[in-house]
């Protein structure tokens, strides 16, 4: 009986077989050629990624944001990756990522972002333009991303960074004491610092004591000069420089004459056209050459030459004071 039984299903499976040999061809040559098709499927030339390392932060809390682009080397990049608006996200880092994987080019920016305020954040989508090896222009595009942050407590109001709030209104009746109130704190500044301005002036004033005459001015300028290292230190062309501009600025403020700019020869020929005595003329006259000679031709003068200069200048500025201020009147 066990080997009828036998028989009988064999061939009844056999008949089976027969009458769906046809599906039994095509379920065949799917199971030998999916895995084929599957492992030979042809990969985008280009293709770009954008996404967040967590959809979810607290204030404060860091966010990886990472663009990457990935294409094979004959395709070329012609946009820049930006990163995202700084008054939505702040930017605490930015890296550059390029690699080869797989006999494509791995390229983009690693982000890391924080934020400072409640709400959603939306990250815009990022466009690519490029060629490929034809020279053919295209354009890639990514995905809006979405990132929520939250308050640590969960109790704060969120809210949307795009949002703008809108301008407090402020009720009419109280617009004029605030506006007095501002302008009456406009007026104590600017009197507090008009107070610092005089007062700061008449404290030099107290300082400085009255105004210095020409002569006096002179006589100081000149015996400052004489107190310096500058003959100490062999400086003898700075000295005489110093030295000729007193004498020049005594006899511009004395005499009218635009002694600062002009040669000694043209100051002495206006000093005597304008009747200034001849001794006087005669000293002007031999402390502005030598101060000429000592600057431009390299004189160096004795130590007893000097004090007799340094003696001349002084009597020029003696002589050359208006009658009505000799004698102390």
């Amino acid at each position: 009986m066990a080997t009828v039984y036998n028989c009988s299903h064999t061939a009844k499976w056999g008949r089976w077989v027969v009458r769906n040999r046809l599906l039994l061809a095509f379920t065949f040559l799917f199971m030998v050629t999916a895995p084929w098709q599957t492992f030979g499927a042809e990969k985008p030339a280009i293709s770009l990624k954008a996404e967040v390392d967590k959809a979810f932060i607290t204030i404060g809390d860091p966010v990886v944001y990472t663009v990457t682009i990935r294409h094979v080397p004959s395709i070329k990049v012609l946009s820049q990756i930006t990163p995202p608006a700084s008054d939505i996200l702040s930017i605490k880092k930015i890296e550059d990522l390029r690699r080869e994987e797989d006999g494509m080019v791995v390229e983009g920016k690693r982000m890391k972002l924080t934020a400072y305020r409640l709400g959603e954040f939306i990250l815009d989508p990022i466009s690519i333009d490029y060629t490929d090896d034809k020279g053919q222009k295209g354009k890639i595009q990514t995905e809006k991303i979405y990132l929520t942050v939250k308050s640590v407590a969960e109790g704060e109001t969120k809210t949307d960074i795009r949002g703008i709030k809108s301008v407090i209104s402020i009720p009419r009746k109280y617009r004029l004491a605030i506006f007095v109130i501002i302008t009456s704190l406009g007026v104590i500044l600017l009197g507090l610092w008009i107070y610092r301005i005089v007062r700061k002036k008449v404290a030099e004033r107290i300082e400085q004591g009255p105004p210095l005459t020409a002569e006096e001015e002179a006589k100081l300028n000149l015996e400052r000069l004489y107190g310096s290292d500058l003959l100490k230190k062999g400086k003898l062309k700075e000295y005489y420089l110093r030295y000729s501009e007193i004498i020049r600025i005594y006899l511009e403020k004395r005499f009218k004459v635009l002694a600062v700019e002009s040669t000694t020869y043209e100051i002495v020929r206006f000093l005597k056209q304008n009747q200034v005595d001849q001794s006087l003329l005669e000293k002007i006259d031999e402390v502005l050459e030598a101060s000429d000679l000592a600057k431009f031709a390299k004189w160096r003068p004795e130590v007893f030459q000097i004090l007799d200069l340094n003696k001349k200048a002084l009597q020029v500025i003696d002589e050359a004071k208006p009658k009505e201020t000799q004698g102390g009147v």
